[in-house]
Formats: structure tokens, C-alpha cells, sequence
């Protein structure tokens, strides 16, 4: 087996001589670090929004061709898009400017209530896994109040998304 490369390469599943680098894909592999396939479509690199020892982020091409992104420490994916020079609107395929050309108005997704109550729900255990710390008497470092605070942040992002009070 060959070692992992900080970049996808003719070893893995995904050849850089076999697509062209305007798809999504190659536009996010290509800036990821330690990429190593995981199956048809599917990747695992270091996470670039946070400084990652071992390979936490998940990357899925769906059938449709846009990119999924899961960091499972709980990077989001404007931060992580972010960290990659890159827009939440490049992980879809197509020029989506033509759709604004053609007078149909600009795209916009739908807001999902799901995922927002999905991450509030995520954002709650880890403050509320803080809180019972202090609680008990832990020492809780610096580290664990930025996280605190980015959970209040995540929070009320959520929803301001929804259409709530910001």
C-alpha cells in the first residue's frame, strides 16, 4: 500500500489526470492535506479549519456532484470552505450565474429546520458537557471557554437563519 500524500494523486481513487479541476471535487481535494480515499466518492483528509493531528474531515461527492463536508470535531462548512480559500457555492457544480442570466433569479437553497435544530442540539451538549465541568469544580481552561463562546456564536446564528431575534 502506498503512503498517504498531502495531495490526491494517481495512487488513489481519485486521479488528477482523469478529471478536470473545475469540478467541486478537484477544487476542494485539491487544497486538502493527507487525502486518502475511503471508497468510490469518498475521502478523509485533515481538516484545514482547525489545526488537525489525524484526519478528521469527511468528503463525499454526491451523485449530483456537489461536495459533502463533515468534520468530526464540529467545523462548519463555511469555516471550512473558508479555510480552503473557497465559497460554500463552489462545492455545487455549474455556473450559477446562468440561472440568474436566464431570469429565473438567483439560486438559493432552502433553509433546512433539521440541520440548524441538528447543529443547535450538537452546540447545547458541548456547552452544557462544559457547564457540568465548572460545576463539578474542574479546571477548565482557555481552550474550553473558546468553545463555550463559539457554541453561543453557533447558536445564534442558528437562529438568526431561522428568522429569529439576533
Amino acid at each position: 500500500m502506498q503512503p498517504q500524500k498531502s495531495r490526491p494523486g494517481a495512487g488513489t481513487a481519485h486521479a488528477t489526470t482523469s478529471r478536470s479541476h473545475d469540478n467541486p471535487i478537484d477544487a476542494v481535494l485539491h487544497r486538502l492535506e493527507k487525502v486518502k480515499s475511503t471508497g468510490p466518492g469518498k475521502w478523509q483528509a485533515l481538516c484545514p479549519a482547525h489545526d488537525d493531528k489525524r484526519p478528521s474531515l469527511s468528503i463525499k461527492e454526491a451523485d449530483d456532484g456537489r461536495v459533502l463536508l463533515k468534520c468530526w470535531t464540529g467545523c462548519g462548512a463555511a469555516e471550512i470552505t473558508s479555510a480552503l480559500g473557497l465559497s460554500l457555492a463552489d462545492l455545487f457544480p455549474g455556473d450559477r450565474r446562468s440561472l440568474h442570466q436566464h431570469g429565473t433569479g438567483p439560486m438559493r437553497r432552502p433553509f433546512d429546520y433539521r440541520d440548524a435544530l441538528t447543529g443547535i442540539a450538537h452546540e447545547t451538549l458541548v456547552a452544557r458537557l462544559i457547564i457540568e465541568a465548572v460545576n463539578s469544580g474542574e479546571d477548565v481552561d482557555a481552550d474550553a471557554l473558546d468553545r463555550l463562546a463559539l457554541a453561543e456564536t453557533r447558536i445564534s446564528d442558528a437562529l438568526a437563519a431561522a428568522g429569529g431575534v439576533q
